[in-house]
Formats: structure tokens, C-alpha cells, sequence
């Protein structure tokens, strides 16, 4: 079951504590990168066929397409803070912060011990995120994302030593096509750009661009760049008086119709009214 991410910041990043149920739920996964921090409590965590057992202070690792769940110990439940954020923040940064969430689950070891240097490091990277993101003081989506950047670079440092120089320098290359094939795609949405557009410029097979596109972002290329146009009429739809269909245009929409029925399910209000509850005032 794929589960859908929203944001609550103006950077894609969320920072929540969240308690499992005692009992097994579905598994799931979600286009967002996932990093889970146990604060307290006991129970399990479920990565397709793996099994990692719980306790205070364990780490976990999740990428945008193994399926997964945790579940509480019922005497002595755990709770966490998550942090959710989009591939993007470490793609424009580093490219090579994502190698660590490049993994294939059957070879991966998502849990990262309570009690080790590395966890140790990675919780209060997590805490701080989740306080600053809270108590959104002046500049704290700066230091959110800072500290990001930060947790990335110290996973990247620790999972580097776990492959080999040819698989690295495999996943390095598979990283450098991938940030080609979304920038092109970040430069090009509000255009009627099309999966065969992105395949010539990469110089591969239309079925080759679509199973990149999904296996390493979690989405179908429609369901992306839908994603990246409905954001930027978003942004229009708060920061200018231009008309509504003025901006489903130049977001990239091909037509007012279309543009209505993918805000209004992934929104879940019309246009006109994500504009009128929010508003300039509401951004700046």
C-alpha cells in the first residue's frame, strides 16, 4: 500500500513522534525518504521479509520503496520521532547522500543499534530537527535543514564502508543519472514535457526511463511531475493575483480541467479556496 506524504513546512521536510499499534497493520511505503528514532518502549519493526527487534534508543532507516511497518511491544509501546523529507533536499545538495537509501532490501540492514556512537549521534540530529521544526523560531527551516544535510553525510560515511569500490562506483553513476533525469524534469514540468521526452535526453528506451523513474523515486513519471506542478500553482496561487487559469497554464497544466481535478485530490479543496485560506499573509 502506498502511503501519501504531505508537508507541512515550505521545505519538504516533516518531524513527528508517532506510537505504533500493538497489533499488525499493513505494510506500506511512500515516495518521502524516512529515518525513525526510538525514544522509548519495545516492539518490532517489519521490512518485507526482515525482522528487527526494538528497543530505546535503535535507529531505522527507510527508503522510498520497501515496503514496511512498525508494531508496538502491547506492555511497553515504543515511540518515535520521524522524520519524512523528499529525495530532492539531498539530490540538490550532494547526489551521493542518497546512497545510503539506494539499497536493495534483501542486502540492507535498515536498524542502526541503541546504544552505539552512530545511533547516539543520529537521535540527537533527529531531536533537534523535531524541535526546531516545531518551535519554529527565526531561521529554523535553515537549521532543519542543515542538520539534514548533516544526518545524511554521517549515514553516507557509515554505509560507504559496507560496499565495495565497484559497487560504489555503480551507485554513484546510477545516482548521477538519476539527478540528471530530475533536474532535466525539474527544468522543463511547466512544459508539456512527456516520459518520451525524458527518455531522448537521456539517449534510452521509453520502458528503460519509466522503471528508473519508478525504482528510484517511488513514483510513475506522471504521478511526479503532477507533483511538481501542483507545488508550483501552489506557490502562485499565494504570492500573486494572477487568474486561476493564467496559473494552471504556466504550472505546466495542458488543460483548466485537468488542472481542477489533480488539485482537488491531492489538495483536497479547489483552488479558489486553497487561495483564499491561505494567502499571501500566510507565506511571508
Amino acid at each position: 500500500m502506498k502511503q501519501k506524504i504531505e508537508y507541512d513546512n515550505l521545505i519538504p521536510i516533516n518531524a513527528y513522534l508517532w506510537c505504533p499499534k500493538p497489533y499488525p497493520q499493513p505494510l506500506h511505503f511512500h515516495s518521502s525518504l524516512e529515518i525513525g528514532y526510538c525514544r522509548e518502549g519495545r516492539g518490532k519493526f517489519i521490512f518485507e521479509n526482515k525482522l528487527y527487534e526494538v528497543r530505546k534508543g535503535d535507529v531505522f532507516i527507510v527508503n522510498n520503496t520497501e515496503l514496511h511497518i512498525a508494531q508496538s511491544a502491547e506492555h511497553d509501546p515504543s515511540r518515535y520521532i520521524f522524520l519524512n523529507f523528499d529525495p530532492s533536499l539531498f539530490l540538490e545538495e550532494d547526489e551521493k547522500l542518497l546512497l545510503p537509501f539506494a539499497y536493495r532490501s534483501e542486502r540492507f540492514e535498515n536498524h542502526i543499534a541503541a546504544g552505539t556512537p552512530l545511533a547516539q549521534q543520529i537521535g540527537v540530529l533527529i531531536q533537534q530537527i523535531y524541535e526546531e521544526l516545531n518551535a519554529k523560531s527565526e531561521g529554523y527551516l535553515t537549521i532543519a535543514r542543515c542538520k539534514l544535510l548533516e544526518l545524511g553525510v554521517t549515514l553516507l560515511r557509515h554505509y560507504r564502508s559496507g560496499f565495495s569500490n565497484e559497487q560504489w562506483v555503480k551507485m554513484s553513476n546510477s545516482q548521477r543519472e538519476i539527478k540528471e533525469m530530475l533536474l532535466f524534469v525539474k527544468e522543463r514540468f511547466q512544459e508539456p514535457l512527456q516520459l518520451t521526452d525524458v527518455a531522448a535526453h537521456l539517449d534510452w528506451s521509453t520502458a528503460r526511463t519509466s522503471r528508473f523513474f519508478k525504482e528510484h523515486t517511488g513514483s510513475s513519471f506522471i504521478t511526479y511531475i503532477t507533483q511538481l506542478r501542483i507545488s508550483e500553482a501552489k506557490k502562485q496561487l499565494v504570492t500573486n493575483l494572477e487568474s486561476i487559469a493564467d496559473i494552471s497554464f504556466s504550472s505546466g497544466f495542458q488543460s483548466l480541467a485537468s488542472f481542477y481535478r489533480a488539485f482537488n485530490s491531492d489538495v483536497g479543496m479547489s483552488p479558489q479556496e486553497y487561495r483564499k485560506q491561505f494567502g499571501v499573509k500566510q507565506l511571508f
